[in-house]
C-alpha cells in the first residue's frame, strides 16, 4: 500500500475516534444519571448496564446533541440527557424505598422530568421536596410530571418557583400532597399549563396565578380551595381552560371571567358559588363546554345564555335555578347536552330546542314545568332514553307524536272525539308514554279511548300476553 493511501487511512481513523470520543456523555453527566438512577429505581444494575447510557438509550431516557460552546455543527456535539421517565412500563418501577430525585435538577441539559405512578408504597411515604434554590436557577427544565403517586406526602415545594424555564407544571393525583399553593407560583412566567387536580390542597386560590400572562391550561380541580375565585383569573388572556370544579369556593362568578375570550371550557361545578352569572358571557365567543352544576345559585337562568353561539354543553343541574327556560337557548345551533335537572324551573319548555339538530341529551326532570312538550316523534326518537322529562307533574305529552318513547310524563288528555288537546292532568296515571292505563272506567293508549268491554274479548287477552292492563 502506497505511503500516502496508509497516512490518509491513519487520518480518517483518528477522525473518527475523535467524533465517537466527542459524543460520548460527559462524565461528570454520567455519574449524576448513575446516582438518579440508583436513587429510583432497582430494576437493574445500571453501573453494569454500559459505559455510555446515551449510546444505546436506556428505557425512560432521551438524549440529544447540544453542541459546544462556541461550536454550531452537531457533528462534534456531546449526547446530553434531556428526558427522564418513571413509573409506567417500559420507563424503570420505582423501588419501594424509592426517595424524589433530587440529583435529576443537576442534569444540566434535562427538560423534561415525569414521576408517574411511582410513589405508592403504603407502608412508607416519600416526601415531595426540592434542592436549595441556588441549585434550580440555572435549571432548564422545562415540564415537570408528578402524577399519581399515593405514598408522595408534603406540600408544594416553594422552590419550584425557582425554576423559571418551567412551561409546563403537573402535580395531580397525589392525595397525599397538602397545604396551600405558594405565592411565588406567581414568578413563573413562561408556564403554559398548570394542573394541581386531585390533591388535598386547601386555602384560597391564588390571585398572583393572575400574573401567568402566558397560561392556555389551568386545573385545580378536586382539592379542597376555599374563598371566592380572583378576579385576577380574568386577566389570563390565552386561557383555554379553567377548571376549579369539586372545591369549597363560595361567593359569585367574577364579572372580569368574561374577558377570557379565548375560553373554550369552564366547569365550576361542586362548589358553594351563588347569585347572577356575569353580564357579558356572549363576549365568550369560543366558550363550547360550560358545567356549572351543583351550586346553590337561587337565581333565574339568564337569557345571555342564549348568545354563547358556539356552546356543545350546557350543564346547570341541582343548582337551585328558578323561572323559566329561556327562549334563547333555541339558538344554540352547536348544542349536544342541556342539563337543568333538579331545579326549581317552571313555564314550558321553549318549542326552539327540538329545533336543534346536533341535541343528543336533554335532561329537564325535576322541576316545575308544565304544558305540552313541544318535541315530534323524530326528536324523541333520536334522543331515546338520552331525554328525561320526569319528576315535572304538569308536562304531558301529545299522543299523536309518540312511537312508544319513554320520556318520563303521561299522555295529554282529549276533549271529545275531535282529538283536540284540552287540558293537561295532573293526576294522569301513566309516567311512560305509550302505555295502558285507566281513568273513570276507561282504558285509555297514548291518549285514545279503548272500551273496557272490548278488551274482555279473547283477542284481547291474546294481546295482554304481550302487554300489562292495569285493572
Amino acid at each position: 500500500m502506497p505511503v500516502a493511501s496508509v497516512a490518509l487511512l491513519l487520518h480518517l481513523l483518528s477522525m473518527a475516534a475523535a467524533a465517537t470520543a466527542a459524543l460520548a456523555m460527559d462524565p461528570a453527566e454520567r455519574e449524576t444519571l448513575l446516582l438518579v438512577m440508583e436513587a429510583v429505581s432497582s430494576d437493574r444494575d445500571w453501573r453494569s448496564v454500559g459505559p455510555d447510557p446515551c449510546g444505546s438509550p436506556w428505557p425512560g431516557l432521551e438524549c440529544k446533541p447540544v453542541p459546544a460552546a462556541g461550536n454550531v455543527s452537531s457533528a462534534a456535539a456531546r449526547l446530553h440527557v434531556t428526558r427522564l421517565d418513571f413509573g409506567v412500563a417500559p420507563n424503570p418501577t420505582c423501588k419501594d424505598g424509592a426517595a424524589f430525585p433530587h440529583l435529576a435538577f443537576a442534569l444540566p441539559h434535562l427538560q423534561s422530568l415525569f414521576l408517574v405512578d411511582c410513589f405508592k408504597n403504603p407502608a412508607a411515604t416519600t416526601a415531595f421536596t426540592l434542592p436549595p434554590p441556588a441549585n434550580l436557577s440555572s435549571s432548564r427544565l422545562q415540564q415537570l410530571s408528578v402524577r399519581s403517586n399515593p405514598s408522595l406526602s408534603g406540600t408544594l415545594p416553594p422552590q419550584l418557583s425557582s425554576i423559571r424555564s418551567l412551561q409546563v407544571l403537573t402535580v395531580s393525583q397525589n392525595a397525599l400532597i397538602r397545604g396551600e399553593v405558594p405565592q411565588g407560583i406567581g414568578e413563573l412566567k413562561s408556564l403554559v399549563h398548570l394542573d394541581l387536580s386531585y390533591n388535598s390542597l386547601t386555602g384560597t386560590i391564588p390571585s398572583r396565578i393572575g400574573e401567568l400572562r402566558s397560561l392556555v391550561g389551568l386545573d385545580l380541580s378536586y382539592n379542597s380551595f376555599s374563598g371566592s375565585i380572583p378576579g385576577q383569573l380574568g386577566d389570563l388572556a390565552m386561557l383555554q381552560k379553567l377548571d376549579l370544579s369539586s372545591n369549597n369556593l363560595t361567593g359569585g362568578v367574577p364579572a372580569t371571567i368574561t374577558g377570557l375570550t379565548s375560553l373554550t371550557f369552564l366547569a365550576l361545578s361542586n362548589n358553594g358559588l351563588s347569585g347572577h352569572l356575569p353580564a357579558g358571557l356572549s363576549d365568550l365567543r369560543d366558550l363550547q363546554y360550560l358545567i356549572m352544576e351543583n351550586n346553590p345559585m337561587g337565581v333565574p337562568l339568564p337569557s345571555e345564555l342564549g348568545d354563547i353561539a358556539r356552546l356543545q354543553e350546557l350543564r346547570l343541574a341541582n343548582s337551585g335555578y328558578s323561572g323559566s327556560i329561556p327562549e334563547t337557548l333555541g339558538r344554540l345551533a352547536s348544542l349536544t347536552t342541556l342539563s337543568l335537572e333538579n331545579n326549581n324551573l317552571t313555564g314550558r319548555i321553549p318549542a326552539g330546542l327540538s329545533r336543534l339538530k346536533r341535541m343528543y341529551h336533554l335532561n329537564l326532570s325535576k322541576n316545575g314545568l308544565d304544558g305540552v312538550v313541544p318535541f315530534d316523534g323524530a326528536f324523541l326518537r333520536r334522543l331515546g332514553r338520552n331525554l328525561d322529562l320526569s319528576g315535572n307533574p304538569g308536562l304531558c305529552v301529545d299522543g299523536r307524536a309518540v312511537l312508544q318513547a319513554d320520556v318520563g310524563v303521561g299522555v295529554c288528555r282529549r276533549a271529545g272525539d275531535g282529538g283536540d288537546i284540552a287540558s293537561v292532568s295532573a293526576a294522569t296515571d301513566v309516567l311512560s308514554v305509550g302505555t295502558l292505563f285507566r281513568r273513570d272506567g276507561q282504558l285509555r293508549l297514548a291518549g285514545g279511548r279503548w272500551s273496557a268491554l272490548l278488551l274482555i274479548r279473547p283477542v284481547a287477552v291474546a294481546l295482554c300476553c304481550s302487554c300489562c292492563l292495569l285493572l
